[in-house]
């Protein structure tokens, strides 16, 4: 069983048009943050983090948290819903005022750091997360450049998503979310996905390229696709989060 919901707090989905009209209501954003640690050090950071995060918990959750195990070494990636910009810029005010979040929890952690980037993400439209019913699991990231406008790929790309999904969870796998960027490099498409291990996500790659139907659909969105990367991260140990 998988859950699925547009908002973490359990409001009603905001949608928006494919043809990126202005949306009725504001969708969430999602701040994904990747950190380069000092190899030296990650068994700390780890450590440290995942003893400490209630620090930060206070101010905000953290709906997911992994290290890379394939495409990045000594790196560590997280993702923090917020309701807003406003929202977000609240929580940071907040988190640089506090002497525990702030003064011990964040310094120390950039103590372990060599460079930090983020990137300001939206759901695609007329997409929801889906979140795990249970923990375990792997995760990739597979992010891509687009060439052309939004308003061309993107309701090609919300078209293949229903098959795409089909034929991931006959595989016990599954489309976490499906992002745009705002902030950060522009025109990205980017999937967060979930397998129960890395070598079924091989299988269900297989499956997929022997697909027609998927095929047929993929194949109009690769014509559009400048460049692209792929992460291969399994959760922190011990840290509670929604993507566990």
């Amino acid at each position: 069983m998988m859950q699925t919901t547009g908002h973490l707090t359990g409001q009603s989905d905001c949608r928006m048009s494919t043809t990126l009209s202005t949306p009725k209501v504001i969708d969430k954003i999602y701040e994904f943050r990747s950190y380069d640690v000092k190899p030296k050090r990650m068994a700390d950071f780890v450590e440290f983090t995942v003893r400490n995060m209630h620090m930060r918990h206070k101010h905000s959750k953290c709906l997911g948290y992994w290290i890379s195990q394939y495409g990045g070494l000594n790196q560590v990636h997280h993702i923090w819903p917020y309701d807003s910009y406003e929202h977000r810029m609240s929580v940071r005010n907040a988190i640089s005022t506090d002497p525990v979040a702030g003064g011990k929890f964040v310094k120390t952690v950039l103590s372990m750091v060599d460079k930090q980037t983020n990137k300001i993400l939206r759901l695609l439209p007329e997409t929801q997360l889906t979140l795990p019913s249970e923990n375990g699991g792997v995760y990739e990231l597979c992010t891509y450049r687009m060439k052309t406008l939004p308003t061309i790929w993107l309701p090609k790309v919300v078209l293949s998503l229903k098959t795409a999904q089909e034929v991931m969870h006959k595989s016990g796998s599954s489309i976490v979310g499906t992002f745009v960027t705002e902030y950060g490099r522009n025109n990205e498409l980017i999937f967060l996905l979930r397998y129960p291990d890395f070598d079924q996500r091989y299988r269900c790659y297989e499956n997929m390229l022997h697909n027609p139907q998927w095929m047929s659909l993929a194949q109009e969105v690769l014509d559009m696709i400048l460049d692209s990367d792929n992460l291969g991260m399994t959760p922190l140990p011990g840290l509670p989060t929604a993507l566990q």
